[in-house]
């Protein structure tokens, strides 16, 4: 049996004809190779697994795709994947994210200073709910940190899922 935990990596958008010059100066920032890794876990009742990972990013104008692995201390590797694409009209990230045994989430997000937000949707529960929160950070000087946060109820405790930190090569 596999686990069932989500990977989140680097999502970026490309270099965008029509979006202004910070975000597009933003979107360029995560084009290339990254390398890192951090604390993953399926759910809140799950151990805490240590992944190395590895992604490449590949853009057009207002759209970026992005392939890579992530490898854990206990034998696995989990294939990831992201397709997102940047809308200059309303500003927001829109996309699709693959990493989780639950199927494809839908991710929308909107970037704030250094960091995108996201909602993201599973298409099953994934520790207890089909909504999750994901942000990304990159400062601009080869750091990338990815979190991917669940919270089963409004009023419940958040499990951080996911917690990986990348250097750009």
């Amino acid at each position: 049996m596999r686990p069932q935990w989500p990977i989140m990596l680097c999502l970026f958008a490309g270099p965008a004809l029509s979006a202004t010059g910070d975000e597009q100066s933003f979107q360029n920032r995560f084009a290339g190779s990254w390398t890192g890794g951090g604390p993953v876990r399926r759910n809140a009742e799950s151990p805490i697994i240590d992944a190395d990972c590895a992604v490449t990013g590949d853009h057009a104008p207002n759209r970026m795709s992005i392939s890579g692995s992530c490898r854990g201390a206990v034998v696995f590797t989990r294939d990831i994947s992201a397709d997102v694409t940047f809308n200059p009209a309303t500003g927001r990230y829109t996309g699709t994210y693959v990493g989780a045994r639950a199927g494809p989430a839908t991710i929308v997000g909107k970037r704030n200073g250094n960091r995108v937000n996201f909602t993201m949707t599973w298409p099953k529960p994934v520790n207890g709910s089909t909504r999750a929160r994901m942000s990304i950070l990159n400062d601009g000087q080869g750091m990338l940190r990815i979190q991917v946060v669940s919270q089963p109820q409004a009023n419940g405790p958040a499990t951080t899922l996911s917690d990986l930190t990348f250097r750009k090569h």
